[in-house]
Parts: structure tokens; sequence; C-alpha cells
């Protein structure tokens, strides 16, 4: 029930209840009076008759009271016997007594009906259109100001909905009442702190806080608007953009620095997206940057054209992003992957444009030849096939499938065997083996190289402790470790437990660690692998010459062996500095006092190259590819059995 039909109706049944009481009220009033009224009289009557009563001059009586009223009275003596007056039943039932006395003894009675006439003051019909008419006036009244105050409410809910739709708060109804118009004022200054507060959530929520520019809730609603308005023939583009030198800054060096970076690089994509919105002569503001990711921006191009167009807007972009940075003292590049959608062409729904947008961007990272690419549907497949081999290569992992397979190293000086380096291999179910060159990066990227060094490791340790079983007691083997390895806190304690448990001679076992590792955390090399060099391990620095270190900063590592990387040993015969890297490696370890060992020897020529410089092992396809385990304990056997029959 609305407001302006409830309060006259409840001020009508108001007016009609208190004008019943208040006739009510009046009536008893009227009837007390003339209660009043007839005691009054008949005290004045006992007066007037009291002496006629005492001298008992009885006609006296009788006349006096039919003079006054002789039909509503009756005068008893003391024996109740009629005196005067009418003695009826209704007289002596329902009559008032007043006492005749006289001398304190009472000689008579008055028995007396209401003298003073009672009744109605007005006539009913008067009091009944005087109680309607005061429920007439309540009803009227009431529906004048319900009406009033319904318009001053509807106005006030009218300037709610303006103040909540951005509109002016002016009405065009004055407010009558000062209530009203404090509520009016209260509520459109509540409604603008409201609406500004949800302004300020709004933003937060579709705004990222360190850059200022919209994240991926923002993104997802731009590319929801886009998709709507895209043609074909005017298509759109989504760039995505990657630096994953942010997060290695953030995760390696400085957080504060990497943080710093992420906000340099969004304000220089921001500046770059603005200048070219001006040489397309499009709005300031058409085309969307969005911070995503700690490493990941985005790029919301509007009707740009066809991809040679985006293709040059691409390479201006990475040919800005490539410069470089002067922060906190440092100077630095931070360089960029891009992956690019095409809308509507290649995605009708967010979702997929952002999925399809990685899929180009995950291409352009393992591309060695650009740093962008388009989208193919093509990646779909390639994705989807990724995702199988890291689903098998989990699986492979869980059942245990990855075994070593040891590719032997030979003395230069001698030709014997002296060691092998074990190497991982992947064997199915089926007894093929599957090149590392398939499974290493997925394990890589998918976090599971640790777990399958684990499990090389110990099968490497326990392959070793059965040929030093054999009698070949010498013969050591070589172990790397990944850098995601060498994160781990608990690498020393696991090869540890590897030797412990296979039975094998510390002095048995060589850790190949990549220079790269070695550069970036010295100290932390120090902390792991000091308790193991402790024991007799050696320490190799594995692809040596492909790095940054220096001969004082090898001077401080616990190295024992250089191990040359295969690029330069296969660029002996076709690239002029490689000699001349080669010998410099060997120079070194000769002044370092450590072991040298080749890698990826192929030819007979690359061999004497190194014999003939000094090098003390190599290892490679010339003497012999990596071999299962009962292959390579039947080559030692026979290396054995050969130099036992030369020195006999």
């Amino acid at each position: 029930m609305k407001f302006e039909v409830a309060l006259p109706l409840c001020a009508a049944l108001l007016g009609f209840v208190l004008s019943v009481a208040f006739a009510s009220i009046y009536v008893i009033a009227a009837e007390n009076r003339a209660e009043t009224e007839s005691d009054i009289l008949a005290e004045r009557l006992v007066r007037t008759i009291n002496p006629d009563v005492a001298s008992g001059d009885y006609e006296q009586v009788r006349q006096t009271v039919e003079r006054f009223a002789g039909d509503r009275v009756l005068v008893v003596d003391a024996e109740g016997n009629a005196i005067a007056g009418s003695d009826t039943p209704q007289l002596r039932k329902k009559g008032e007594v007043y006492p005749v006395t006289e001398a304190g003894v009472t000689v008579a009675e008055l028995i007396s009906l209401r003298l003073s006439p009672g009744g109605l003051p007005l006539p009913l019909p008067a009091m009944l259109a005087a109680v309607l008419f005061v429920t007439g006036m309540f009803f009227a009244l009431a529906n004048c100001f319900a009406k009033v105050g319904a318009i001053q409410a509807r106005s006030i809910a009218d300037t709610v909905d303006r103040v909540s739709n951005g509109l002016s708060s002016r009405s065009s109804r004055k407010l009558l009442f000062e209530e009203f118009r404090h509520l009016h004022a209260s509520t459109v200054r509540a409604l603008h702190k409201l609406r500004a507060e949800n302004t300020k959530l709004s933003n937060a929520a579709y705004t990222d806080e360190r850059t200022g520019l919209g994240n991926s809730l923002s993104l997802t609603r731009q590319l929801t608007e886009t998709i709507a308005d895209s043609a074909f023939e005017d298509p759109s583009s989504f760039i995505l953009i990657d630096a994953d030198a942010i997060q290695q800054i953030s995760e390696s060096a400085d957080s504060a620095l990497g943080s710093e970076t992420y906000v340099t690089m969004s304000r220089r994509i921001a500046e770059f997206v603005a200048s070219r919105e001006r040489a397309h002569a499009v709005p300031a503001g058409s085309w969307k940057v969005f911070a995503l990711q700690s490493d990941e921006f985005a790029i919301l191009v509007d009707r740009i054209g066809a991809r040679p167009e985006v293709m040059r807007l691409v390479r201006d972009l990475i040919d800005t992003l490539n410069q470089p940075y002067q922060l906190s003292g440092k100077k630095f590049r931070v360089p960029a992957s891009v992956g690019i959608v095409m809308i509507p062409e290649d995605g009708q729904s967010p979702a997929d444009i952002r999925k399809r947008a990685q899929s180009a961007l995950f291409q352009a990272r393992r591309s060695d030849s650009t740093d962008f690419q388009f989208y193919s549907p093509k990646f779909d497949r390639q994705d989807a096939a990724r995702k199988r081999l890291e689903a098998e290569v989990r699986a492979a992992v869980e059942n245990k499938r990855f075994i070593p397979v040891f590719q032997p190293k030979i003395d230069l000086r001698t030709g014997r065997i002296i060691g092998a380096e074990a190497l991982a291999r992947w064997k199915l179910e089926s007894g093929r083996i599957v090149s590392p060159n398939v499974f290493i990066p997925v394990a890589e990227a998918t976090g599971l190289i640790g777990e399958i060094g684990i499990q090389i490791a110990r099968q490497s340790c326990r392959a070793a402790a059965r040929w030093h079983r054999l009698g070949h007691t010498g013969i050591s083997v070589a172990i790397n470790v990944s850098p995601i390895q060498f994160e781990s806190d608990d690498l020393g304690t696991m090869l540890i437990h590897a030797m412990t448990e296979a039975g094998l001679p510390p002095r048995l076992m060589q850790l190949e660690i990549t220079e790269s590792v070695a550069v970036t955390d010295p100290e932390r090399l120090k902390d792991v692998v000091g308790p193991l060099k402790s024991m007799g391990v050696k320490l190799a620095i594995d692809d040596f010459g492909t790095g940054h270190s220096n001969l004082a900063m090898l001077g401080r590592l616990p190295f024992d062996v250089f191990k040359i990387d295969r690029q330069f040993i296969s660029g002996l015969y076709s690239d002029k500095q490689a000699p001349a890297i080669v010998e410099m490696i060997l120079g070194m370890a000769e002044t370092l006092g450590m072991e040298t060992v080749a890698e990826g020897v192929e030819t007979e020529a690359q061999e004497a190259f190194l014999r003939r410089r000094g090098c003390d092992q190599y290892q490679g396809y010339y003497y012999s590819a990596p071999v299962p385990l009962d292959r390579f304990i039947h080559m030692l056997n026979e290396d054995r059995a050969k130099f036992a029959a030369t020195a006999s």
C-alpha cells in the first residue's frame, strides 16, 4: 500500500476513534452532572419537609412533595409506611434514599428517582454528524499532507536517480519542509561520496596499482568491446609482450630494481603507443596499454589495418624496448618477445584471443630468428602436442623411466678409458630410447628436470659402484647438475645419500656445473659443494668458454676440471678464433692446475690437435657415442684386456 493512501486512511480511523471517544466522554459528563443536580434537589426537598415531618404535619409534607415531584418521590416514616409521594415498586427498588433526621435520629426517609432530567445533550443525528465531520477533517488534512509528502519524496527519489547516473542534483520541485530539505542535502552528499568511492573501487579493480595501466580484468572488458565492433575488412590487433629479464632481475638481483624496471618499461610502452597514435592520426587513448603479470604487457590496437602495418609497429616497439635502461646506477637491457593476434580473424572471445596470443608468444620466445610471431592455427596443434609430451614426461618421471647412458672419457696420453659422463635418456616401455633434445626442454619448462637429475644421479652411482666392484677401480663417473637442481638446498644431502647407498667411493664422482651457474652465485657454489669436496668429490666447470668468468674468479672457485665446450672443438678447422680460444683455455687450466676435458670430439684431426696442445682428456663420437651400462662395462673389459696384452 502506498504512503499517500495509507496515511489518510490511518488518519481517518484515528479521527473517528477520537471523535467517538470525545462524544462518549461528553455524554458521561452530562449524565454525571444530572446525577449531581438530582442529589442537590433531593437534599433541598429533605430540608424543606424536615420540620413538617418532625411536627407530624404529613398533609403539608404531601403537598410539598406533590409540588416538587410527586411521581418521582416517596416519603416513608421510620417503620417504612408511606407518608407522601408515589409508592411504587420502582421507587422502593431503584430510588436513592435520603434520611430525614431530628436531633440526629432518623424519623423518615426520602426515596427519590433522579429529579434532574438526563439524556443526550445533543440529538443523536447531530452527534453522528459531528463524528463524521471530524473523521472527514482528519482524512482531508492527512490526505493533503500525504500527497505533498509523496511529491517531495518523489522529488528526492528523482534526485537520487540523477545523481546515481552522474547527472545534476538540482530538482525542478521546491521542497516545502525543512526536514525534507535536510534529507535531500544529506542524500546528495552521501550519494556523491558513494559514487566517488565506487569509482575509486572500480578503478582499483581495473587498474594495475604499480603502473596506473589497465590490468587483466580491464583487458578482458576491453577485448569484449573490441570484438563486438571489429570487422574483417578493418581489423584490430592484440599485442602481448613478455620480458623475462624483469623476473630474473627480481629473483637474482634486487626485487626493488625489478619493480622499478617494470614501471619504467610500462612508461616506455605507453609513450611509444601515444607517439604512434599521433603518427596514425587517431584520438589519444584509442590504443589501450595493459600491465598484466610481473613481466607481461599488452597493447590493444584498434583498427590499425593489415598485418604489414602491425609488423612495422611491432618492430618499432621491439627496437624501443631493446634500448638500454639506466636505473639504480646500473645500465642493462631488457629484451622482449611479442605474440600478435588479429581480431576478429584469430578469435571471437577474449579467452581465445588471450590463449592464442600466448601461443604466438611462446613460439616467438623459442625462435632464434625473430622476436615476434603472428598467431597461426598450427600453434594450437603444437601446443596440444607439447601438452601431451609434458604429460608423458610427468608419467615417465613418476614411473622412473629415465636411465643413464655413459659416454667414455679417454686419456689423450694413454688412449685408455678413465671415466664416463652419465647422460639422461628416456626409455619407453617399448624399449625405444628418446633423445634428450626432445624431453630436456619440456623438463626444464615444467620443473621436472630436478627430479630427473635425482633419478639419473642415483642410478649413475649404482652403475659406477658396479664397475668398481668388477675391478675397474679408477673409472670415475661425471654427473650433470642442472641450474634447477643447484637451487635445491638438498642437493648435497641427496648426492651423499646416493653415494652411500650405492657404495661408491666419493673420489670416483665428478659433478659438472655450467659456467653460468658458477658465475651467478659463487658463494652458494662453495656452500653446496664444500662438504662434497671435503669427501673427495671432484667439481668440473661445464661448457667452459661460453660464459663470462675470468681467471681471477676461477681461481676463487673450487673447480678441478675444465670442460671445453663442443662449439670450440667443432670449429677448430672452420673458425679462425676457435684454436686460439682452445689454447687459451688450456693455458688457463695449466696455470690453475686443473684438468681439461674436450667435449664433442668427432674427428681424428680434432683428437690430434688436442693431444698436441696438451689437453688431458676428451669425449665424443670419435671414440664412442653414449652407451648403456652393460655395453660400457664391456668396453671397460675390452680396454683392460687390450692394454694388458700390450703391456705383456
